[in-house]
């Protein structure tokens, strides 16, 4: 009974890593993929303009399917972003508390990015839409007024969800820091764009900058090509693993 139990967990160990291999390969593409395919659509994304209440929220009204597109597309990049690094957690191993933590932590940064991203690529169009129909001047500042606000509440949102992101991201490059090789340097780059992502979020106003907006973009960009790309190599052998 105790050597068929033994086998059974040699085989368990010797069969596992080829199959999260597998696994881990379509997370890595999927991170590749929706890091790319949002930074172009993210590129293609521009405001209405305008110098009146009216002349903006008909800049935004005109933006609509624009607007859809580009943040369609994010909310399924953070889709594929959810699917990838919780690959990445279990081959790191949810058995760790650090690795565990950082998952959960990061999943909610993806709510609260999908919140901004309804709110800036669906909400606020429409809202404009429907207001550059009405014919009284009250019901155009209102929803002017009410487009402002909606833009501070997306803005807090992003900032917390890219907050979350770095968090669980910096949770887990500290136990890629306890790897060999490869892994370190993944890990290294993790930190450094996580405490860039928080520095640059800490110190902008309410509505970030244009510097600190693409800072934090090329910070995530450059995580998530070294996370894709530690996704596409062979799994740690699970016997090198610290508990």
């Amino acid at each position: 009974m105790h050597r068929l139990k033994d086998k059974t967990m040699l085989i368990e160990t010797v069969s596992a890593p080829a199959g999260l291999s597998t696994g881990t390969r379509s997370a890595g593409a999927a991170i590749a993929a929706a890091t790319i395919v949002s930074t172009i659509f993210v590129a293609l994304d521009r405001s209405g303009g305008g110098s009146n209440p009216m002349q903006i929220l008909q800049g935004i009204a005109g933006l609509t399917l624009l607007k859809e597109a580009v943040h369609g597309v994010a909310i399924a990049s953070v889709c594929a972003y959810a699917f990838g690094y919780t690959s990445l957690s279990r081959r790191l191993g949810l058995y760790r508390p650090l690795v565990l933590s950082g998952l959960v932590v990061y999943l909610i940064g993806c709510i609260a990015m999908v919140a901004a991203t309804l709110l800036d690529g669906f909400v606020t169009p429409h809202i404009a839409a429907d207001a550059i129909r009405a014919t009284d001047p009250a019901r155009v500042q209102f929803a002017y007024d009410l487009v402002h606000y909606i833009g501070v509440v997306l803005n807090d949102a992003a900032k917390l969800g890219w907050i979350l992101q770095a968090a669980g991201a910096a949770a887990w490059s500290l136990v890629l820091l306890g790897e060999r090789g490869a892994a370190r340097i993944v890990g290294v780059l993790g930190v450094l764009s996580s405490v860039l992502v928080c520095a640059l979020v800490a110190v902008s106003t309410v509505n970030m900058s244009m510097a600190a907006l693409l800072g934090v973009l090329l910070a995530q960009l450059v995580w998530n090509l070294a996370a894709a790309a530690f996704l596409f190599r062979r799994p740690i052998d699970p016997a090198r693993r610290p508990v």
